[in-house]
């Protein structure tokens, strides 16, 4: 009997079979990019049989009726212009890494000297921002004091004071800024808790002993809704756009974040018009 639970089914495409999941979703992704889906298309990246190809079809079509329909002439089938998704949610970023690009681009790469000099798609840019990452052995580490409980001594490289020295601190959470991981933790130098930017974690050494910060972490605990809403010095026209751009509701965006993070938020938010004045303002 063959090991394959899609060989055991014959052609049939069982959904709650992960494989089989996977060239769904792949069959919604694209007729609602590309707008069109094909046997060839599937058969070919998932090494499936062509009637196998026809059965996931024949099962997406059963799933989302009316999503598609059969151009014979092409002998494809194409997405409508009413089709909804039922199995994913449409990210842009995953369309233009899956169909665009030509490869796995994504934001989150750094940019390096190898593909510094990469041209990519002539349809997409992505701004690639030098990568600010702790060495693996750092996040290892980092990541199994939070999992354990466990307080860790690191050499931190502080840039308000210049210096880098030891200090023993017990790590509570990770945070991202969108930009870099930051460490939470009880700092016992400075009797608080503070964020600790991993990549600028030097050494960091092996630590078994348990230990609990002498308070709760408030400010971790604590979520504040941050409201914001177009600068008062733009125009009709300009503010229209910005609360278009941000989907505001009724002229005002908000953002519910953990307190600790806030400041990160408002960096992030320091958004300017081309001329720099300022495009958002913080409802206090």
């Amino acid at each position: 009997m063959s090991n394959n639970p899609v060989d055991e089914m014959g052609n049939k495409t069982n959904e709650q079979n992960w494989a089989a999941t996977e060239r769904l979703r792949f069959i919604e992704a694209c007729a609602w990019w590309k707008g069109i889906v094909n046997r060839q298309d599937l058969a070919g990246l998932f090494g499936i049989s062509m009637a196998q190809a026809s059965s996931d079809l024949q099962r997406y079509l059963e799933m989302n009726p009316g999503a598609c329909v059969y151009n014979l002439r092409q002998k494809r089938y194409e997405a409508t212009a009413e089709m909804q998704c039922v199995m994913t949610r449409p990210r842009l970023d995953e369309a233009v890494a899956r169909f665009l690009s030509g490869q796995a681009t994504s934001p989150w790469t750094g940019c390096d000297e190898e593909s510094e000099g990469s041209e990519g798609s002539g349809a997409v840019a992505l701004l690639k921002m030098p990568l600010r990452e702790a060495s693996a052995d750092v996040e290892r580490r980092v990541f199994l004091a939070i999992l354990n409980g466990l307080q860790v001594r690191v050499r931190y490289a502080s840039v308000n004071s210049g210096k880098d020295d030891w200090r023993w601190l017990m790590p509570q959470a990770l945070g991202h800024n969108g930009a870099r991981w930051h460490l939470r933790a009880w700092c016992e130098k400075n009797h608080e808790f503070r964020d600790f930017t991993l990549s600028r974690i030097i050494e960091i050494e092996w630590s078994r002993q348990q230990a609990l910060p002498p308070r709760e972490d408030s400010d971790w605990k604590q979520w504040v809704t941050v409201q914001i809403r177009p600068h008062h010095a733009l125009s009709e026209g300009q503010r229209k756009a910005v609360e278009r751009d941000y989907a505001m509701r009724g002229g005002v965006l908000k953002v519910k974040v953990r307190k600790a993070m806030e400041g990160y938020l408002r960096e992030r938010l320091g958004l300017a018009m081309a001329d720099g004045s300022p495009a958002l303002r913080l409802l206090e």
